[in-house]
This record gives C-alpha cells, structure tokens and sequence, in this order.
C-alpha cells in the first residue's frame, strides 16, 4: 500500500495487527491485471475454490450420473462470454472478444458475431444416435435444439416442434 496511507494507519492503528480486514484490503495495491490487492485477489480464489470442491453438481466433477463427457468439457471450455451473448440476443452484430472488459482495437477487438473468431459450440457432442433407425443421421437432441434456437431468426411455431414428426 503507499506510504501516505501506511502514515495514516499509524495514527489511527497502534499496531498493524489492529487494521481491519476491509481497510487494509482496500488501501493494497492492486495487482498486475486486477482492480484489487493480493489480499483479496488470495480470499476470492479460496472462495472459489472452496466453492468448486464443495459442489456436487459441479460440471467438471467426473463419474456421477450427470456427467459430462470430456469431449463435452472440451467443447465448453472452448465457448467465450462472448459466443453465449452473440447466440442468445438478436441486437448485437458485433462484440469485443472479453465483454466484461473495455473494448480496445489491438487488446480486446470487436468481432462480428458470425465471424468464426468466437468458436461456437458444437451441440453433436451430446447428440443421441442411439434411438435412431440407422443409427446415424438425424437425432432427436439437436432437432430439439433447433426449435428453440432456430438458425433463421425466425420463430417456429409450437406446432412444428410438437409434432413427432419433426424429429424424424
């Protein structure tokens, strides 16, 4: 932390063992890349950690029912922020590479949606060949899939994505 606030404490904190959590927090330097100091930067990740370790539902937690297959993990892990705004809203041509971070034209570029530079996830990763008749082909999941996220920003009616038919 500067000096000027390190003077500071001394008038108020007979000991720095008496500096509250919050206050020395707030006065560190931030660290290289962040907006906070080494003190909450450590806190934070043990939360996180904490956090991850203690979830059963975690979606990289291997061997339970639910389960994703590593080539599914691969395929998440490869999907941006980015990708999952330019997917899900109808307004944005265009986004930077890191959304939660100021756009700049060497570090964080905006790209176009449909550009190829954001990697899309590729749904045949869960595809269900199984209840197919020739086992391979059309499969039920991304037909699903289809009908709430149609490729054409055009609604499809409820009636279609009712219809057995339509997943054949």
């Amino acid at each position: 932390m500067p000096n000027t606030t390190i003077n500071r404490y001394t008038t108020i904190y007979e000991s720095p063992a008496d500096v509250d959590l919050w206050s020395g927090g707030v006065s560190e330097r931030p660290l290289p890349g962040s907006m906070i100091g080494p003190t909450f930067g450590c806190i934070i990740a043990t939360q996180f950690s904490y956090a991850r370790r203690g979830d059963r539902f975690w979606y990289e937690l291997p061997n339970q029912p639910s389960s994703f297959t590593p080539e599914q993990l691969q395929e998440i892990r490869k999907v941006k922020l980015a990708r999952v705004i330019c997917d899900n809203t109808d307004l944005i041509d265009t986004i930077q590479v890191y959304p939660m971070v100021l756009a700049d034209h060497e570090i964080n570029p905006r790209v176009p949606c449909r550009s190829g530079v954001l990697p899309s996830l590729d749904l045949t990763k869960w595809a269900d060949f199984s209840g197919s008749p020739t086992g391979q082909g059309a499969f039920q999941h991304s037909r699903y899939w289809d009908c709430f996220r149609p490729s054409s920003r055009q609604e499809i009616t409820t009636q279609t994505c009712d219809s057995p038919a339509y997943y054949y």
